[in-house]
């Protein structure tokens, strides 16, 4: 039942309009805290990637940066928005050549936005499918935590767990 409304839950749609991706970390960074451009090295603390990831999306030509005088890369909340997706996206599973078709697409203008939205759509399907196998690998690993005497809340480590672990003779797993 738990899978059911958790999976339900991922499909259904939203009560309220979608927002786009404005994580709080990255508004209160671009605020006047940090002024209205980030470097590459501040980048990439907030979005917790390395800066050669960073360079990789431009190389690629996903994003395009803008550089200081003196040659510095110079991320602003656009484009620290724009990497914020992207990152998003390979974390999801989207492949490179993917996200570079949905960037030509967004290049390419409004008469694009369907091709854009089916694109979307097939990555959020691909999502809530990947949801699932994770809601059912969590049931497993509950599972096997509770088989043998623990609770999902553990910290025990082997050496320290009871010795009263409901092991079962010839369990593969």
């Amino acid at each position: 039942m738990a899978q059911q409304t958790a999976s339900t839950a991922a499909t259904a749609p939203s009560a309220t309009p979608p927002q786009p991706i404005r994580d709080p970390r990255i508004r209160r960074a671009l605020s006047t805290e940090f002024g209205s451009e980030l470097s590459i090295s501040e980048v990439c603390e907030l979005l917790g990637i390395t800066a050669h990831t960073a360079r990789y999306y431009e190389r690629a030509g996903l994003i395009e940066v803008p550089r200081s005088r003196s040659g510095h890369r110079t991320y602003d909340q656009a484009t620290v928005e724009r990497l914020d997706f992207l990152v998003r996206m390979r974390t999801s599973g989207m492949g490179i050549s993917e996200l570079r078709r949905y960037v030509d697409l967004v290049h390419a203008g409004e008469a694009t936005t369907a091709q854009r939205l089916q694109i979307m759509l097939d990555q959020r399907e691909r999502i809530v499918s990947q949801l699932h196998e994770l809601e059912l690998a969590l049931v497993t690993t509950d599972y096997k935590v509770a088989k043998y005497g623990g609770t999902p809340n553990d910290n025990r480590t082997p050496a320290n767990a009871s010795p009263n672990s409901h092991h079962t003779e010839g369990d593969p797993s």
